[in-house]
């Protein structure tokens, strides 16, 4: 969960990451189906879109899209990208087979899907996979399963190429991760992840304040 929204988040969003019809109906039925809201902020989505614009990322790797949300933005940054030079594009690595299905049908309604693959699979088997296949990533989005947030660091290390940029969320955990009375295991791990990157030769990195705690990454 990184949607977090008060009066100062509210602000800059309704002047700087307005959400679209679009947007706004993937949160509602997100929310209608019962299950987590596990998406990251409109302020986020605007940093990731703006992200994209200066980096300029041929191939992006987003693990962990749920219900497409933040592909969304990324992809449509990229579609403005792809207008300038054509050969852009997203994989979304997604583990149910069920939220692929809806992934699919939002970035269909947004007009995305030639830019989008949506690849089935739990995320260290298809980070594994891209790595036999000789792919690699000018960009990758980090917004999966927490207890692998130290094994995603070292194999998005070895997709990324000479600056490329990481990028990984909820790196704060709700302050979690700075009170040591909170010792369960998703919270070991981002503080696992959080010391590995700080700690990393090869990337220079910071986290930034924004939502719960986005991780940035350059490779060196």
């Amino acid at each position: 969960m990184s949607d977090t929204r008060n009066a100062v988040i509210e602000y800059i969003c309704d002047r700087f990451a307005r959400e679209d019809d679009l947007l706004k109906q993937i949160l509602q039925d997100q929310l209608a189906g019962g299950g987590p809201m596990m998406n990251i902020g409109p302020d986020q989505g605007k940093l990731l879109d703006l992200l994209v614009r200066l980096h300029k990322p041929r191939m992006v790797l987003e693990l962990g899209s749920y219900f497409g949300y933040s592909a969304v933005w990324i992809a449509r940054a990229l579609k403005d990208l792809s207008a300038i030079k054509p050969g852009h594009q997203l994989y979304c690595a997604e583990i149910s087979e069920k939220q692929c299905s809806i992934i699919k049908n939002y970035l269909s309604q947004a007009g995305l899907s030639d830019l989008v693959k949506v690849c089935q699979g739990a995320g260290l088997d298809l980070m594994n996979k891209f790595i036999r296949d000789g792919m690699s990533f000018d960009m990758i989005f980090i917004d999966a399963d927490k207890a692998n947030y130290p094994h995603y660091l070292d194999l998005a290390y070895a997709l990324l190429p000479s600056g490329g940029l990481l990028l990984v969320d909820n790196c704060i955990w709700n302050g979690q991760v700075a009170d040591l009375n909170f010792n369960d295991n998703q919270t070991q791990s981002i503080r696992a992840f959080n010391d590995k990157l700080a700690a990393h030769g090869g990337f220079n990195s910071v986290i930034i304040t924004i939502q719960d705690g986005l991780a940035l990454g350059i490779k060196k």
